[in-house]
């Protein structure tokens, strides 16, 4: 009688800390700014500036989202996205408080800028 034995190790690999706490990071800014983007938008009344505003940034964020799940599926452009999205959260936090002087925006931007030094660094790739 034989016996089939397998040389595959059955124990997965940790995501590192960094990887798990960016994807957070970055999951938890796009669900709370899409929804902020609805609901303070409508707030001031429904223009058609407002909606493409909303539509826009709306797509942006779902673009956020998928490159946060292909980051924590080690897709080979998961990376990047969120390298992308995370920039991209800093640049428009800069634009809001730089045009409009909203402060409320500062979060947003130290967040990204947070989850961008952790994407980056050697451990999360």
């Amino acid at each position: 009688m034989t016996t089939a034995t397998t040389t595959h190790s059955t124990a997965t690999r940790r995501r590192p800390a960094s990887m798990l706490a960016a994807a957070i990071l970055l999951g938890l800014i796009a669900a709370i700014g899409g929804y902020g983007s609805i609901y303070f938008t409508g707030l001031e009344g429904w223009t058609a500036l407002g909606v493409c505003f909303v539509v826009a940034y709306e797509f942006l964020t779902l673009t956020g989202l998928i490159a946060v799940v292909a980051f924590l599926r080690n897709h080979p452009l998961g990376r990047p996205g969120v390298i992308l999205y995370a920039t991209w959260m800093i640049y428009f936090t800069l634009f809001k408080l730089i045009a409009f002087q909203e402060l409320q925006a500062i979060p947003f931007g130290v967040i990204a800028a947070v989850a961008l030094v952790l994407v980056t660094r050697r451990s999360a790739r």
